[in-house]
């Protein structure tokens, strides 16, 4: 039994590490394509991660202590012959109903079977497919998985660890049409997602306070994201024998490269916007709701979530300034006064917006009031 739970256990947590790192990225992208969130679209994305996983740790785990270690004579010998478990079945009927219901075989083909019955439903349900498409995308991952079993993880160990057996495929492949024909059920009806035009096509909306702020929760992921790979890549450069770089050089100008990259050169660009902000559908616009000018919309955005952000990264790699004492404090006191102007100011402008007179639009209206 434990064989059965701890790879749902490992599964489990993947995905939980994998939604809590990716999770806000995969919003920003279901956001920009469809121009809004769907607690379907999230929840049926949730489970195939969570299923992603399951398939990962219930064929390829565990890994072998060392690359050589089932490099011994009929260890993991594959099984190429098509209907085998025909004659295992017999074998175990032959000692009786119980010695077959019990069977290691009948339980294997049955978790075969079972196994990849999600991924028949999630082709028809998730991918808008058929029952064919469920069919080819299992067949294609089965045999992806046992050819990654016959070669070892495709050289990563010498020999094979687990059994690439052609039984499996078959098995497999039955399942995944098992779960294509299920999925009409009207239990499953909640995994497909709305049908909704494109973000691009629809409509625009009113930019409410909720959209500006899943804007700046998509910048803050973007930068965060930014800083720590460029300070990861930098350490590990280092670590392999380039050349040493002052940590507190790294700690400026990492983000300031990294705000660069977010913040102040999409707003420069066409669409007067942050990376964040163009995932929402949303643009800095000015006078009577037309995209701001260049040097107003960096103001705003320097003076506002972009600006403060690249200041908490800057703060927290080289601390307070000795040369401006109280600093830090300023910078607090200015985010607080921001995030109450954000809540108290009517419309959506927050206090970035008051000094330097922008407000924001819908990027796919022609003409909008400031808001």
């Amino acid at each position: 039994m434990n064989s059965m739970i701890w790879p749902g256990a490992i599964a489990v947590l993947g995905s939980l590490l994998f939604l809590g790192a990716a999770g806000v990225f995969l919003l920003a992208v279901q956001y920009r394509r469809h121009g809004r969130l769907s607690w379907r679209r999230t929840i049926t994305t949730a489970a195939a991660s969570l299923y992603g996983f399951a398939l990962f740790s219930y064929t390829m785990l565990p890994l072998p202590a060392t690359r050589d270690a089932y490099c011994r004579p009929s260890v993991a010998v594959p099984q190429l012959q098509a209907g085998h478990f025909i004659q295992d079945f017999a074998a175990a009927s032959q000692l009786g109903l119980r010695s077959f219901s019990t069977s290691f075989t009948l339980w294997q083909v049955l978790f075969n079977i079972i196994l990849f019955m999600p991924l028949g439903i999630l082709a028809v349900r998730w991918l808008r497919g058929n029952v064919l498409t469920a069919v080819v995308l299992g067949l294609v991952a089965s045999l992806a998985i046992e050819l990654t079993q016959y070669t070892g993880i495709w050289g990563l160990y010498t020999c094979a660890y687990r059994v690439a057996d052609v039984d499996d495929l078959i098995m497999n492949t039955f399942g995944a049409l098992l779960g294509g024909a299920v999925a009409y059920l009207p239990v499953f009806a909640f995994l497909a997602p709305p049908r909704e035009p494109r973000a691009a096509k629809a409509p625009p909306r009113p930019v409410t306070r909720p959209r500006r702020a899943l804007a700046n929760v998509f910048d803050a992921a973007f930068a965060t994201a930014g800083v720590l790979l460029c300070s990861a890549g930098a350490n590990l450069a280092q670590r392999l024998g380039g050349p040493s770089v002052d940590t507190k050089l790294v700690d400026l100008w990492v983000p300031t490269v990294v705000a660069a990259l977010v913040f102040a050169l999409p707003v420069l660009a066409p669409g007067r916007a942050t990376l964040g902000q163009r995932c929402a559908w949303i643009r800095i616009s000015g006078a009577r709701g037309r995209p701001a000018p260049a040097w107003q919309a960096v103001l705003r955005t320097l003076l506002g979530f972009g600006g403060i952000t690249w200041w908490v990264h800057v703060s927290t790699g080289i601390g307070e300034n000795p040369q401006v004492p109280g600093l830090n404090t300023a910078v607090l006191v200015y985010a607080a006064i921001s995030a109450v102007c954000f809540v108290l100011v009517p419309g959506t402008r927050a206090l970035a917006g008051v000094l330097t007179g922008t407000g924001f639009a819908d990027r796919r209206a022609a003409e909008a009031e400031t808001v």
